[in-house]
């Protein structure tokens, strides 16, 4: 969830800093933020599946 939430504020940031900010140096910032938004969401969508099947996996082997 906190992939998720972090994924947000920086997709939101990024496209507040592309549409209100004319600055050069923020600008840049904004068109980095939005795709690294893209790739902290599939890192989280991978860590997600990654400890689910770990927990699955817990549950077939009795826990032990």
């Amino acid at each position: 969830m906190a992939y998720v939430k972090t994924s947000f504020a920086f997709a939101g940031t990024g496209i507040a800093l592309l549409k209100l900010i004319d600055d050069g140096f923020l600008e840049i910032v904004g068109w980095i933020l939005v795709p690294l938004s893209l790739f902290v969401l599939v890192i989280g969508a991978v860590d997600y599946h990654r400890v689910r099947k770990s927990i699955d996996e817990e549950k077939h082997d009795g826990g032990l």
